[in-house]
């Protein structure tokens, strides 16, 4: 049985993602967030910091695209 490549997710189907494609100012102002979230102690302003980058990424992925807060949190970590 022939092993399929790490890039596809059943035989012979390869996953294709679509580039995000995010102005120079809106990523700055995601940094922005995302600097601010780290400094941030309290849970619910960090839950209000990463909802507003949510909303602000939303604004620029296409139609029907869906993005979590788990999602923005996870963004945060792994940009850390």
């Amino acid at each position: 049985m022939a092993i399929s490549p790490p890039d596809t997710y059943l035989p012979g189907m390869p996953i294709t993602r679509n580039q995000l494609e995010i102005p120079p100012e809106v990523a700055r102002q995601f940094a922005a967030k995302m600097r601010a979230f780290h400094a941030e102690y309290d849970p619910l302003k960090r839950d209000e910091i990463a909802a507003n980058a949510r909303h602000l990424l939303l604004q620029h992925m296409p139609k029907g695209a869906k993005l979590r807060l788990a999602d923005v949190f996870e963004l945060f970590e792994l940009m850390r």
